[in-house]
C-alpha cells in the first residue's frame, strides 16, 4: 500500500511535467499583416493633434442630449447586444471548457452487492467444493488523465481562448453598430421633422395665395384657372407633407426596436433639425491614420481572433497522427464486511498508462489537417477583406462628406436664388404683369430648393454617423482598449 501511496504522486509530477513541456506540433502562429496606406486619400495626414479614439460615448460629439438619452437606453436594453453578450457567454465556457483537460478527472465510485456461486463451479476449492454466497462492498476513487505530450489540449485552449476574444470584439462591433444604426434613424428622423417643417411653412404661405388669387378673382382681376392653379398647388404640398409622416413613423418604429421597446408603447417628438444654425452642422471628425483602423475597428480584431483560433486547431488535427498517451488509475477500499472496509488490509489500488497509434484510418487523419488548413486560409481571406472594405467604408464616407459639403453650399445658393424668385414673381404678379402660372413655377422652385437643403443637412449628419462607425468610435480623449491576443 505505501508503495502506491508513492507511486501517485511521482508519475502525477512526472505526467504534469510531460504535459507542460511536451512538444506542441503544428504552425506558429503569425498575425497577418495586411497593406497599410500611408494615408487616406480623401482625408490625409492627420494633425499632430489628433486626439485618441473612443469605443464609448462617441456620440457625445454631436451635443445632443436627446440622442444621448436614446444612446443610453439602446446599450441597456437592445436584444442584439444581450445576444452578443450571451455569445461572449459561452465562448467564456467554452474556454474553461477547454482548460479542463489540462487536468486529470477523478470520480468517486460506490458499490454494494450479494452474490451466490454454484457448488459445481470451476475452481471452487476456496470454499471446499460447496456453494457459497458473499457480499462484496466496494469504495474507489478513479482518475483518468491524457497527457497533453503533443500540444492537442494546448491547441484546443488556444483556440478556445482566441474564439472568446472573438466574442468579445463581436460584441464591441454589436455594440457599435446599433448606437450607429440608433443615431442614423434619428437624425434621419429629425431630417423628416425639418423638412415637414418646411412644408408646413410653405402650405402656410400657398394658403395666402390661394386667399390672394380668390381675392382678385371676385374683383375681376383674374380668372378662376389662377385660383385652381393655386390650389392645385396648396394641395400637392399637403400630401406631400403628409407622404412624410408614413417615413417618419417607420424610422420611430425601427428606434424603437433598437431601445427593446415595443413599437406601439414608443414616441420621440418632433424637433426639426436646425439646418439653418450651427446647431445642425455635424461635427467635425478627424481620420487619422489608416494604419489606426486596424486597432480601432472591433470587427477587425474580432476576424484577427478567428485566423488565431483555426491556426491553432491545425495543431490540433495534426495530434491526430501520434499516439495517445493517457494514463488511469483506482484506489480505494473492498471488503464482503462493512465493519472492515476501511481497513487498511482492505485497500486496493491500481496505475496504468496506455498509448494508441493510429495504423489506417483511411485518409481520415490528412483529411482533418487539410480540413483545418483550409479553414485557415478561408480566415485569413476574410481577414484581409474585413481590412480592406474597412479602409472602403472610411474613403466612402470622407469623400460623401467632402461632397455633400459642397453640395450643402450650392443649394444654400439655390434657395436664396429661388427665395428671389418666388418674391419678384409674386410682386409682378399682383402688378399685373405676368400670369399666375409664373408664381406656381418659383414656388415650386422654392420648396424643391429647401426639401433639397433639408434632405442633404440630414444625409451630412448620418454620413457623419457612418464615418465615426467605420472608424471604429469617436474622438473624445479616451483611448481604445488593449489589443486582444496579438503576438
Amino acid at each position: 500500500m505505501c508503495s502506491y501511496k508513492i507511486a501517485w504522486p511521482l508519475a502525477a509530477v512526472a505526467l504534469a511535467a510531460i504535459s507542460l513541456t511536451g512538444c506542441m506540433v503544428g504552425p506558429k502562429y503569425h498575425q497577418p499583416v495586411p497593406p497599410v496606406p500611408a494615408n487616406f486619400k480623401e482625408g490625409g495626414a492627420p494633425d499632430s493633434g489628433t486626439p485618441d479614439i473612443a469605443y464609448s460615448d462617441w456620440w457625445r460629439v454631436f451635443n445632443d442630449p436627446e440622442l444621448a438619452r436614446l444612446e443610453t437606453d439602446a446599450d441597456a436594453a437592445n436584444q442584439d447586444i444581450k445576444l452578443a453578450v450571451a455569445r461572449v457567454e459561452q465562448a467564456e465556457a467554452g474556454a474553461k471548457y477547454a482548460r479542463s483537460f489540462l487536468f486529470p478527472t477523478i470520480s468517486l465510485g460506490t458499490g454494494a452487492g450479494r452474490t451466490r456461486e454454484a457448488q459445481n463451479r470451476p475452481n471452487n476449492g476456496n470454499t471446499n467444493g460447496l456453494a457459497a454466497t458473499y457480499n462484496d462492498f466496494q469504495l474507489s476513487a478513479f482518475l483518468s488523465y491524457e497527457v497533453d505530450a503533443w500540444g492537442r489540449v494546448r491547441h484546443g485552449l488556444e483556440a478556445a481562448n482566441a474564439t472568446e476574444q472573438a466574442t468579445a470584439a463581436d460584441l464591441r462591433f454589436v455594440r457599435l453598430a446599433v448606437e450607429a444604426n440608433v443615431a442614423m434613424d434619428y437624425y434621419s428622423l429629425r431630417e423628416s421633422d425639418a423638412e415637414r417643417q418646411v412644408l408646413d411653412t410653405t402650405v402656410q404661405d400657398m394658403q395666402k395665395a390661394v386667399d390672394l388669387t380668390t381675392n382678385r378673382f371676385h374683383s375681376g382681376l383674374n380668372s378662376a384657372l389662377e385660383v385652381k392653379q393655386a390650389e392645385t398647388l396648396l394641395n400637392q404640398t399637403k400630401a406631400q407633407a403628409e407622404a412624410l409622416d408614413v417615413q417618419r413613423s417607420q424610422l420611430e418604429h425601427a428606434i424603437a426596436v433598437l431601445e427593446g421597446k415595443a413599437a406601439s408603447e414608443f414616441s420621440i417628438p418632433r424637433i426639426p433639425l436646425p439646418l439653418n444654425t450651427g446647431a445642425g452642422l455635424p461635427p467635425e471628425i478627424p481620420s487619422g491614420l489608416p494604419s489606426e483602423l486596424l486597432a480601432r475597428r472591433p470587427d477587425i480584431a474580432e476576424v484577427e481572433r478567428y485566423v488565431a483560433a483555426a491556426n491553432a486547431e491545425i495543431g490540433v488535427a495534426k495530434t491526430a497522427a501520434l499516439p495517445h498517451i493517457s494514463l488511469t488509475g483506482l484506489t480505494g477500499f473492498e471488503s464482503t464486511n462493512m465493519t472492515s472496509l476501511f481497513s487498511w488490509q482492505n485497500g486496493i489500488a491500481s496505475l496504468a498508462a496506455s498509448a494508441i497509434t493510429p495504423l489506417f484510418t483511411g485518409g481520415r487523419t490528412k483529411a482533418g489537417v487539410d480540413e483545418a488548413w483550409a479553414v485557415y486560409r478561408q480566415t485569413l481571406a476574410q481577414y484581409q477583406k474585413t481590412v480592406l472594405t474597412a479602409y472602403q467604408e472610411v474613403e466612402d464616407q470622407l469623400a460623401a462628406m467632402r461632397i455633400l459639403a459642397g453640395e450643402a453650399q450650392s443649394t444654400a445658393d439655390a434657395v436664396a436664388s429661388a427665395q428671389q424668385a418666388e418674391t419678384i414673381a409674386m410682386n409682378r404678379y399682383r402688378s399685373g404683369l405676368v400670369s399666375y402660372l409664373d408664381v406656381v413655377y418659383a414656388q415650386t422652385a422654392l420648396l424643391a430648393n429647401q426639401r433639397t437643403a433639408t434632405q442633404i443637412g440630414g444625409q451630412r449628419m448620418v454620413a457623419t454617423v457612418v464615418f465615426i462607425k467605420a472608424l471604429g468610435g469617436g474622438w473624445l480623449g479616451i483611448p481604445a482598449p488593449a489589443k486582444v491576443g496579438g503576438k
